[in-house]
């Protein structure tokens, strides 16, 4: 369980990446797919992508383990509606969605949630 001291400091983490990169919003989500926290805007579904996000990353985990490649730390998906980016971070899954129509910079910001993403990861560890 995570403490509201830790969720507090998470939430002001992905707030503050809000608008840098591209990043329209971040979910935190737990293995089972429940959303921690989230800066996303109030009209997304935050629980069907924590759902979702969880399953695709446990998934594409598993798949990178019998291919003998390790563990899956980051994902980068890109699809006609933007970036999502998904980032391990102890032992939850942090989802980084970027806004629609958007050029977006890649490896900015796989370096801005790397940072961030390890951040996170000190305070949940």
């Amino acid at each position: 369980m995570v403490s509201a001291e830790v969720i507090s400091r998470v939430e002001s983490i992905l707030s503050g990446m809000n608008g840098k990169n591209g990043i329209l919003g971040c979910v935190l989500v737990a293995r089972d797919g429940s959303v921690i926290t989230h800066s996303l805007p109030r009209d997304v579904d935050t629980a069907m992508i924590g759902a979702l996000s969880a399953t695709l990353f446990a998934n594409n985990d598993v798949s990178i383990q019998r291919m003998n490649r390790g563990n899956l730390t980051q994902m980068t998906l890109l699809t006609d509606q933007g970036i999502l980016h998904f980032y391990d971070a102890a032992g939850y899954v942090l989802v980084v969605l970027t806004s629609k129509g958007k050029r977006i910079n890649l490896e900015g910001l796989i370096r801005g949630v790397d940072e961030q993403g390890k951040v996170v990861t000190g305070l949940l560890s």
